[in-house]
């Protein structure tokens, strides 16, 4: 193969003449095949690197012919292109600037003109750069504007991870393209077959703001056509854009048929908004809007509402048949979640949760704005959640915070909202709510002025003060300021225990917002309330390794913490001249002996001079002895003494990887037997099974249930999910769920049954493609916005 190399001076000819005549010219074309070529165009380009099995060089016009095993490489060249997507919003699009790019053409014959910058190339034509693979049987190009004309092309663009093709193929701009007759698809497929999914289409323009334009378009899953628009476009890069997403379908008794279809709104790479618009047969209209935002890692925020004009009479078909009848029409659910970060440990976090009515939340759980998909969504981006959806009174917070490095200062706004016919001024609202707390040495250092440490200098001021005002419209409110300082010291009895003492004293005055309708006769000004308290605590550690063979382990540390600890606080008489708003306004006397005795067990290994370890099991009891009740007097005939609490017993064991059983249980001694205690055990392995079962029984509460949830990967490509929730106290099958996820290749299908509480089943049919945007979602994540220049 001959090598030839075609250098571009820029702003310079030379042209050779000959004085042979014709036949000298005759016999150059023929040794020409083993001789350099020299050519110069008019623009200014890198050097083309020629390979081939035949090289001819013509004149009169200039231009270069090659045959066989054709290859021409441009290294690094800088030209008016761009191998990134400029920034721009739409399909406008931003200057280029000069980049070095590599590009290769190949093909069975090339001519080159390298005066016009144009090459011709005919029979398994391709063209490979870092942003585009192109194979054609016959193409045309301009080498300077990157224009031309394709032949039954394929071209594939790894930066948009989207492959088209095309009968008739106008390259109009660096990578900027027309089609006639093609298809499109973001899959891989396989040569002469069709792809898992594509768009076929008579016209077809893909632009350089990233988007794909078709018309008159067939959506095909192989070779059958499923559904046809004459107009359909969608971005082909992995950037966020402004269109329409792919609708959720449902189906139940109480709603009937539902279609919700989502508008994405991308209004910059911080901010971005969807709307909802959809119908529910037999409830009405369905709306919804969710806007998201991110302006740097610790601040962000998102904020979602659901509304609903339902007009289903709730007295006709009563929601979980419990008689408590729905009076509204307009039914909604807004929420919102903020986090900011304003630096030097100074930051703000707002919570937000209002719903129409007590029902809705129950009723609407499924689908992206359902309560379970909501939840899910908040906790993963703030990691804290909503209220549970049977909660009727939700909490709405407004909170900020300062931290210093022993101390803290907390403030919050607290309101709630209560959808009942209930006045949700009857309720209590923090405005506002001011903890200042913190630990400090007393002596401003914990070692003497030998450096040594002793008792009274390891001795530290602790503090915990607050201020609330606590305001409703109807009923007893308060403004309290409740002052706690501890001076807390360790003990040192002997070294082999650990032992801390702290005493306290505490103050806490209340000005009384006494409105007359709940209560009346609290004193007017300042009431004001002290007491003590006294705590020690002592605990050790006793450690043993026991050598075991056990599934590639080859120790077990078995480590016991006992510790007791003693609290008392004296009596102060009765507290009934005080308002009673929570459990800070009745501190009852205190005479307390705790025990708590904590059992670990760890599995160790060294391998290769690495140690590696696992829990293997733990066992904690913990248990109370009441001195004021043991001393308590009888004074009616048949009453006893009841000293000690209920036993409270923890533990757990992970007998081998993936598995793990927990029980807990409360045991009251005086004849009640357990009053509470809970069973679940897990079976799992990740991305493939879990399997979790759960009983719960709680005498006081009336809970006697039966917990279950499942997930298992049949396959690469199947996905079976369920749960379900058993009540044996009504023996009703409460809640339940049934789903199939199935993603063969680059589509998937999720098949999605629920039973809610009053027995009605919904269905519901998500659909999604690869690269074009989940079912009423949005996949990409926002971007933190770049502090703008001062």
């Amino acid at each position: 193969m001959t090598s030839h190399e075609v250098n571009i001076v820029p702003g310079k000819k030379s042209y050779r003449k000959s004085a042979l005549g014709v036949t000298t010219v005759l016999c150059g074309l023929v040794l020409s095949a083993a001789l350099p070529v020299w050519a110069e165009p008019v623009s200014d380009s890198s050097p083309w690197e020629i390979n081939a099995d035949r090289v001819f060089r013509f004149s009169n016009p200039d231009s270069i012919v090659a045959e066989g095993n054709v290859v021409m490489i441009r290294k690094n060249s800088t030209f008016a292109g761009s191998s990134s997507w400029p920034e721009q919003a739409g399909d406008s699009v931003a200057p280029y600037s000069p980049v070095a790019k590599s590009e290769t053409i190949k093909g069975d014959w090339v001519r080159f003109d390298p005066v016009e910058n144009m090459v011709k190339v005919r029979g398994n034509v391709s063209l490979d750069s870092e942003d585009e693979q192109i194979k054609a049987e016959a193409a045309v190009l301009d080498l300077d504007d990157h224009t031309g004309t394709l032949s039954k092309a394929t071209l594939y663009f790894p930066q948009r991870e989207m492959l088209l093709a095309g009968e008739t193929v106008e390259k109009t701009g660096e990578l900027t393209y027309h089609f006639e007759d093609g298809w499109a698809t973001k899959c891989e497929t396989l040569e002469g077959s069709a792809p898992p999914w594509s768009f076929a289409w008579k016209k077809a323009d893909l632009t350089a703001g990233g988007f794909a334009h078709f018309r008159h378009v067939t959506f095909r899953v192989k070779d059958y056509p499923l559904a046809y628009s004459p107009y359909f476009s969608f971005p082909t890069n992995q950037e966020r854009k402004t269109g329409l997403l792919l609708p959720e379908l449902s189906h139940s008794g109480r709603d009937g048929v539902g279609v919700v279809v989502p508008l994405f709104l991308d209004l910059s790479p911080s901010y971005d908004l969807t709307l909802y618009g959809g119908n529910l047969s037999q409830r009405g209209n369905f709306a919804g809007a969710e806007f998201r935002y991110v302006l740097d890692e610790g601040s962000k925020g998102s904020f979602a509402l659901n509304y609903l004009r339902d007009r289903l009479d709730d007295s006709e078909d009563d929601f979980k048949d419990d008689g408590l009848y729905r009076a509204t029409k307009n039914r909604y659910w807004f929420r919102g979640k903020i986090d900011h970060d304003f630096d030097d440990n100074l930051g703000a976090k707002l919570d937000l949760d209002l719903v129409s009515d007590r029902d809705y939340l129950q009723e609407y759980q499924d689908g992206r704005l359902g309560f379970e998909e909501s939840e899910k969504r908040f906790v993963d981006i703030f990691k804290r959640g909503f209220d549970s959806e049977t909660t009727i009174v939700r909490t709405n917070v407004a909170q900020m915070s300062k931290l210093w490095t022993d101390t803290s200062l907390n403030a919050e706004l607290r309101t709630v909202n209560d959808p009942t016919d209930t006045a949700s001024t009857s309720h209590l609202w923090s405005l506002p709510k001011v903890i200042y707390a913190g630990r400090l040495p007393v002596f401003g250092s914990h070692s003497n002025a030998e450096g040594m440490a002793n008792p009274l200098s390891d001795m530290d001021l602790a503090w915990n003060s607050e201020y609330i005002y606590y305001w409703r419209e109807d009923g007893v409110g308060s403004q309290r300021l409740d002052m706690h300082p501890r001076l807390v010291a360790p003990l040192r009895l002997t070294p082999y225990l650990e032992t801390t003492v702290s005493a306290g004293l505490r103050e806490t005055l209340y000005h009384v917002d006494d409105n007359g309708a709940v209560q009346s006769g609290y004193d007017s000004g300042i009431l004001d309330r002290t007491m003590q308290d006294y705590n020690i605590t002592t605990s050790t550690i006793f450690m043993r390794d026991f050598g075991v063979a056990l599934q590639g382990f080859s120790q077990l540390t078995h480590m016991v913490r006992p510790e007791v600890s003693y609290d008392y606080i004296p009596s102060i008489g009765s507290q009934d001249e005080y308002p009673n708003l929570d459990s800070v306004d009745r501190i009852v006397a205190k005479n307390l002996i705790t025990y708590t005795l904590r059992n670990d067990f760890d599995l160790s290994r060294f391998l290769d001079g690495t140690e590696s370890s696992r829990k293997y099991a733990f066992v904690n009891i913990s248990q109370s002895y009441n001195l004021i009740e043991d001393r308590k007097t009888i004074t009616v005939a048949g009453e006893t003494r009841h000293p000690l609490s209920v036993i409270n017993f923890d533990t757990g064991i992970h007998p081998f990887e993936g598995f793990s059983f927990l029980y807990k249980s409360d045991l009251d001694t005086y004849g009640r037997g357990f009053t509470k205690y809970s069973l679940r055990s897990v079976y799992s392995e990740l991305e493939k099974y879990n399997l979790g079962l759960e009983y719960r029984y709680e005498k006081d509460a009336v809970i006697n249930q039966l917990n279950g949830d499942l997930f298992v990967s049949l396959s690469d490509q199947v996905v079976f999910t369920g749960d379900v929730l058993y009540s044996f106290e009504t023996d009703k099958t409460t809640e339940a769920s049934l789903g199939i996820f199935y993603s063969p290749e680059c589509w998937s299908l999720e098949f999605l049954v629920t039973m809610s509480p009053d027995d009605d089943y919904r269905f519901s049919l998500i659909f999604s493609l690869e690269g074009i945007g989940k079912v009423l979602g949005v996949d990409q994540t926002l971007y933190v916005s770049e502090p703008s220049e001062q």
